[in-house]
């Protein structure tokens, strides 16, 4: 099971068959749409690349330039690998120099209170770990306290994610959006539109809507062995498209899985990790969620399993298998975005080399 994203203070095919019939007969045709048209030929940035995993390697730009050249990748800024980042400071000012022109990232950090965002930079909350240091991502991915909420705790916590998100607006944030997935196994999965109906995810379903978006923590390993029980699958595509059908950013958070750890209990480095799969792994991945048409509106390939932000090889070069640079450079080219279009009549658009384009 991919282990819970950390919460620190400064943020901080049988598949296809099961799922076809659930399908809209809309959602498969393909349409000669001169709206859908232009909507798939500016698609702007929906890939974005960084976690903890190396994120000081992020500086090298000349071995990500293919990547940089597409004009879809921005920069994922953790908070914990900013923080590291910064010392000494050149490091993150190279990194946005690099990411010069790419728009303003996008931001992962912990629900804390409010004030996170609107704490004077001496206490080294967001306006410290960002703003000083020149970022201003314009979304952010949240890791939620609980990912449930008794109906006597319900309004409380909501209230504060209210509250939260209505701070993170005031520093230019538009949207916000929980992590979700039920990657512990005692987390309901079983049946149909399980994440849309069941009393035990409205706290996430209300988060979601309130914040404009929604974040899935699914490593693509993790997807395609099952992940954590039966229904796992099939209630990341139907939480997917529950995202579209309310026209809210879907973001899915790519990373590899699982990670080893050396004879001291260490996380192995990227080079020690002899039995990688993360490009392979995300290629089968991306190709059954676009066979289900369950496709999200961002791709974010976000290496948390390796906590080393000097750990360079693990970002770079995008010429060398599974590292987040090659991963999100296969995204570029193979795989397909969900476009919210006015009145929740979205576009799925393919990959760079298809014109085509599926509206809903």
């Amino acid at each position: 099971m991919p282990k819970i994203r950390v919460r620190h203070p400064y943020w901080h095919l049988a598949l296809v068959a099961a799922f076809a019939l659930a399908i809209p007969a809309a959602n498969a045709a393909q349409q000669d749409n001169p709206a859908v048209n232009t909507a798939c030929a500016s698609l702007g940035v929906y890939i974005f690349v960084g976690g903890t995993g190396g994120f000081d390697g992020l500086e090298n730009g000349a071995q990500f330039t293919e990547l940089l050249q597409t004009g879809h990748v921005g920069l994922y800024e953790h908070a914990n690998a900013v923080v590291a980042a910064e010392h000494p400071p050149s490091i993150i000012q190279a990194i946005e120099s690099v990411f010069t022109g790419t728009g303003p990232g996008q931001a992962e950090l912990g629900q804390v209170g409010a004030n996170y965002f609107t704490l004077p930079p001496s206490y080294g909350y967001y306006q410290a770990v960002y703003i000083q240091n020149g970022l201003h991502p314009s979304e952010a991915n949240v890791n939620t306290p609980s990912d449930t909420a008794p109906p006597g705790q319900l309004r409380k916590d909501l209230k504060l994610w209210r509250e939260y998100v209505d701070a993170a607006r005031t520093v230019g944030i538009e949207t916000v959006a929980p992590i979700v997935g039920p990657n512990d196994p005692n987390e309901p999965k079983l049946g149909d539109h399980v994440f849309a109906t069941n009393p035990y995810y409205t706290l996430e379903r209300d988060e979601a809507l309130y914040g404009k978006a929604i974040a899935f923590d699914v490593p693509p390993n993790f997807f395609l062995t099952g992940g954590s029980g039966p229904g796992y699958q099939k209630f990341i595509v139907q939480a997917i498209q529950w995202g579209s059908e309310h026209g809210l950013r879907t973001n899915m958070l790519l990373s590899p899985y699982p990670w080893p750890t050396n004879t001291k209990g260490k996380p192995d480095t990227f080079r020690e990790f002899t039995n990688n799969t993360f490009s392979s792994d995300t290629q089968k991945f991306v190709s059954q969620l676009s066979q289900l048409q369950a496709i999200p509106s961002e791709w974010s390939v976000d290496n948390y399993e390796d906590p080393y932000a000097h750990d360079t090889p693990a970002v770079l070069p995008e010429t060398v298998q599974n590292t987040t640079t090659a991963v999100g450079l296969w995204l570029a080219a193979n795989a397909s975005v969900y476009v919210n279009r006015p009145g929740n009549q979205g576009v799925i658009c393919g990959p760079p080399a298809s014109s085509d384009g599926s509206e809903r």
